[in-house]
């Protein structure tokens, strides 16, 4: 691909790893149909649609609006055409409940382009909307592929808060590195306190999560790596010299957070399967 294609592609790196963790954890740890993969491929090309919408929009720049604006109405006119085709073609074929689940990231997403057209998706709601429509993507993935309710939106919190929990401490990094007050530093001292209870909140219900009733929440101990990856960096507070360590970190912690949760789900399938057949209840 040339310079110019290249840029009809979203820049953000991280949003990359917030739409594929959850798409990959229902496709290893589900039993994907033909709606799972139509579904997913119209999500990936709504994702893609973001950039060439943003050039449009003038959000790159005015300069690149007026050089590259051809480029990207072919390039949006593709990016729709597919995420329409596979997307009605994903809902006609998928079961009643995945229909009404898809909802939820398309009300999300609209959400999220108002606010990228006005400038404000790096902005700490952006990032956070753009979190939920993301990580909410493994609910109509989850329930097409098979797996109960419960697992699905389990699976879909996990994502939503380690997506939270990585993109807080680098934002804190960078604005204790920007700040210049003590006001500010006191302001960034606070948010990190806040930072290491939200993170020994989590790794405290992944850890209780196996002891619980509900099999299918079983998979919240797969947030636990990244909270405790987030809990040494709040702890240690690393300079912003440090963001592409603390990067590396981060994308080791998730997945890690990735293996576990399909061999938790994989683990429930055969529980739900094998208790039935038990001459005793389990709980």
């Amino acid at each position: 691909m040339g310079t110019a294609q290249r840029k009809m592609v979203p820049r953000e790196h991280g949003a990359y790893a917030e739409l594929l963790f959850p798409i990959v954890t229902v496709f290893l740890g589900g039993s994907p149909t033909t709606s799972t993969w139509l579904l997913a491929i119209g999500a990936i090309a709504t994702f893609l649609a973001n950039e060439p919408l943003l050039v449009l929009f003038g959000q790159r720049g005015t300069r690149t609006k007026r050089e590259e604006s051809d480029r990207a109405k072919r390039a949006l006119l593709i990016f729709v055409l597919v995420a329409l085709g596979t997307g009605v073609a994903g809902l006609v074929l998928a079961p009643t409940a995945v229909q009404y689940a898809v909802g939820v990231p398309l009300v999300l997403g609209a959400g999220l382009v108002m606010l990228a057209i006005q400038g404000l998706e790096r902005s700490m709601v952006g990032e956070g909307l753009a979190a939920a429509t993301l990580s909410s993507i493994a609910i109509p993935l989850g329930l097409s592929a098979g797996l109960d309710l419960t697992s699905t939106l389990a699976v879909a919190l996990i994502w939503l808060v380690t997506s939270l929990l990585g993109t807080a401490v680098v934002r804190l990094t960078v604005a204790r590195t920007k700040a210049k007050t003590d006001e500010e530093l006191a302001r960034v001292q606070f948010k990190r306190t806040l930072l290491v209870f939200v993170s020994l909140a989590v790794i405290a219900v992944g850890v209780a999560a196996p002891y619980g009733s509900r099999v299918g929440l079983w998979v919240l101990a797969a947030a636990v790596p990244v909270a405790v990856v987030v809990l040494v960096m709040a702890a240690l507070q690393p300079t912003a010299r440090r963001l592409r360590l603390m990067g590396w970190s981060l994308v080791a912690a998730n997945l890690c957070s990735l293996i576990a949760v399909v061999t938790t789900l994989k683990i429930i399938q055969d529980f739900n399967a094998v208790e039935p057949t038990l001459p005793f209840p389990m709980f």
